[in-house]
């Protein structure tokens, strides 16, 4: 019998500047991305080294690029960066499902090393069932579903419950490790918590206006506590 986790939170940042403010919360994972860059976008090898020494001893991940080919050379040279500066995890967008088979290619390649690979779906860009089901099948050792558009629609409006809850089951029962992410606001926390995913990824709730540009210190404080409160409610309710 698996034993249930409480989920874990991830919180993404842009720059140094952030992560100094990020780095005095104790959220799970620290994700960092290029926002101004589409979904994926990559925050450059200067910052990414200046942000990993500021997070010394934590959970980081990256993302890698808004490549729809995970096969190009720059995709290959930004892994194996990752995996020399001990990056927990990387982020590789599943943008198009008909180069699913490069994604095998691109996982067998990289087979030996460390680095936790973790496959990102975009809610606005699955077309049916059995896309999603065709990527569940993919060696990542992760998934998670995310938004390609930051229009402020969430995840967990564009998919319905049935859909996640089968997209969190299958992740667990194939030993994959799975996240849900896509504008969760803290009113969503409660819906997104009971699907009982491994982690849920933040962005734009923890900044100070809507166009997700600035994380805020307080709001992250308010957020943290909010998330706690349900998170544990939920866990001891399940247990």
């Amino acid at each position: 019998m698996a034993i249930l986790k409480m989920t874990k939170i991830l919180a993404s940042i842009k720059d140094e500047y952030e992560a100094e403010i990020i780095s005095k919360f104790d959220f799970d994972i620290i994700d960092v991305k290029n926002v101004n860059d589409g979904a994926l976008g990559y925050v450059g090898d200067s910052s990414l080294k200046k942000i990993t020494k500021i997070f010394s001893g934590r959970t980081l991940s990256v993302t890698a690029g808004n490549d729809s080919s995970p096969l190009t050379k720059e995709q290959l040279r930004r892994v194996e960066l990752l995996e020399h500066l001990g990056i927990e995890y990387i982020k590789i967008g599943i943008f198009n499902s008909n180069l699913l088979q490069q994604h095998s290619i691109f996982l067998k390649s990289i087979k030996n090393f460390s680095i936790k690979t973790v496959g990102v779906i975009f809610a606005d860009l699955i077309n049916n069932d059995l896309e999603l089901e065709n990527i569940l099948k993919l060696n990542y050792d992760g998934l998670m579903i995310d938004t390609v558009s930051k229009n402020h629609q969430s995840t967990l409006d564009i998919l319905s419950g049935d859909t996640l809850k089968f997209f969190v089951e299958s992740c667990k029962k194939s030993g994959k490790f799975c996240g849900i992410s896509g504008s969760i606001t803290p009113t969503k926390f409660e819906d997104a918590l009971s699907l009982q995913p491994d982690f849920i990824g933040l962005r734009g709730a923890l900044c100070s206006n809507s166009k997700r540009e600035d994380i805020d210190s307080m709001i992250c404080q308010d957020i943290l506590k909010n998330f706690k409160l349900i998170n544990q409610r939920i866990y001891q309710e399940v247990v």
